[in-house]
């Protein structure tokens, strides 16, 4: 199961699931990928101008931890079969966690890590 805290979400393309997990190798992977800064594909995101050859490289970049078989194109089919929509959907939840400046009003999301349980007796 998909942790949002720790960057991670999940999503499912003809009954296998997947789970994305976006970190610093996963942003780095995309940088290369893509050829061009997260930083740059953020401001697309808001702009709702995302290509969809950053749409691709991000989602391969964050299956990489957990499917390390899903090659760049395989990442353009699994878009294919979900959607751009869910897609970004999917993306947007991993990178929640990442950068939780991309949703100020979600107090959990905006912590830079999740909050320490209370101990136990």
């Amino acid at each position: 199961m998909a942790n949002p805290f720790r960057g991670e979400a999940s999503f499912e393309v003809d009954g296998k699931a997947y789970r994305t997990r976006f970190s610093w190798n996963a942003a780095a992977e995309y940088e290369d990928a893509a050829g061009m800064p997260l930083s740059d594909a953020l401001l697309d995101i808001a702009r709702e101008k995302l290509s969809a050859r950053s749409l691709r490289a991000m989602l391969w970049a964050g299956l990489q931890e957990h499917h390390t078989d899903v090659t760049l194109k395989g990442a353009g089919r699994l878009i294919d079969g979900m959607g751009r929509k869910e897609a970004q959907r999917v993306m947007g939840v991993a990178l929640r966690y990442f950068f939780p400046e991309l949703d100020p009003d979600d107090a959990e999301t905006a912590e830079a890590d999740p909050p320490t349980p209370a101990p136990s007796d």
